[in-house]
């Protein structure tokens, strides 16, 4: 019985064991009231290979990273208008928690008060705080940037770029030099959309796209500014060119074919104007605004079937469209009424 009981127990040992590969890291980043600091990041970096983790503390402070291999890292505590602090190598326990709490000084707190352990102080490296201020910048424009508030983030953005800029210039630090040239390469994408989409002259993107462009031949979002930059150009026969490769890496828009049809239209290339509304309506059957302008494009040419048709199509889609008035009071016209 001893025999069976303790065969029985050994697959939950096994799986205990196994369980206990790892470790963690928690802690708290305060200031020196002791109060929390909004904005502040925790970055853990292996030592033995590149890996890197940003963990942002929450309104108290705390920060947790479960998972961790017991390797060594690098800790370094960022926020702005604080002293940087870093610390390595941290040793990560196996099976075990390690508390990192960490006091962030102002600079003038830390001119005046020696930091603990040496770990902290004002950086020597004049590209260092200029490296900070711009990551900052940086970082404060992605939520505006991703939620379509160009005109907002531009001025964060390209203050990020040029402060970037001007730290790889200064920075002594060979690897933080080398760390940067990524980061300046995205914020110059991030720069040239910004520049397209809300510029007060939309063609200074241009160059800052282009390069993008080359680094990845299929990023939507720089070739919907190149369309934008060519356009402020008056360049038709880039804005076309753009088109086409948008065109390709998504399928056909039936809003720009639709935009196309329109500026023919008005400028009384019917022709022109009916083809791209057809091919609008091939790619989206449902495009009302497209079967209403092709009714007055059809109506034109007294085309009466095909009027009547696209009027009844426009109404069946959107019923209280803009135009619907317009199409109800055409539709009631003799000429089109007794159309079959």
């Amino acid at each position: 019985m001893r025999r069976l009981a303790l065969a029985l127990m050994l697959p939950a040992i096994c799986v205990s064991l196994h369980a206990e590969q790892t470790g963690r890291i928690s802690g708290k980043v305060l200031n020196k009231e002791g109060k929390p600091i909004p904005g502040a990041k925790v970055n853990l970096k292996r030592i033995d290979r590149n890996w890197s983790k940003d963990l942002i503390p929450d309104k108290n402070g705390n920060f947790l990273q479960v998972g961790l291999e017991p390797k060594d890292f690098t800790m370094t505590v960022t926020a702005e208008g604080y002293v940087t602090y870093t610390e390595s190598p941290v040793k990560i326990p196996l099976a075990d928690v390690i508390v990192k709490n960490i006091t962030l000084l102002t600079p003038a707190e830390a001119r005046t008060q020696a930091p603990a352990g040496g770990a902290q102080a004002i950086p020597e490296d004049p590209g260092a705080a200029l490296d900070i201020e711009g990551r900052d910048a940086f970082n404060s424009a992605i939520p505006l940037y991703n939620e379509g508030k160009y005109e907002e983030a531009l001025p964060l953005v390209d203050k990020a770029f040029k402060t970037l800029t001007e730290a790889s210039q200064k920075l002594k630090d060979e690897q933080a030099k080398a760390d940067l040239v990524p980061e300046l390469l995205k914020i110059e994408r991030v720069l040239g959309i910004c520049i397209a989409q809300a510029g007060a002259k939309k063609e200074d993107a241009e160059p800052y796209l282009l390069k993008a462009l080359e680094r990845n031949p299929k990023d939507e979002r720089v070739v919907i500014g190149l369309i934008e930059t060519s356009k402020a150009k008056g360049d038709k026969a880039a804005e076309q060119k753009y088109v086409a490769m948008l065109e390709t890496l998504q399928g056909p828009n039936p809003d720009l074919i639709y935009n196309k049809g329109v500026e023919a239209f008005n400028a009384g290339k019917t022709k022109e104007a009916k083809a791209h509304l057809t091919k609008a309506l091939e790619v989206d059957p449902k495009y009302a605004e497209a079967h209403y302008l092709l009714a007055m494009v059809e109506f034109g040419e007294n085309n009466l079937k095909g009027t009547k048709h696209n009027l009844q199509k426009y109404l069946e889609l959107a019923p209280a469209g803009k135009n619907a008035a317009t199409a109800k009071e055409m539709l009631k016209d003799p000429s089109l009424k007794n159309i079959k």
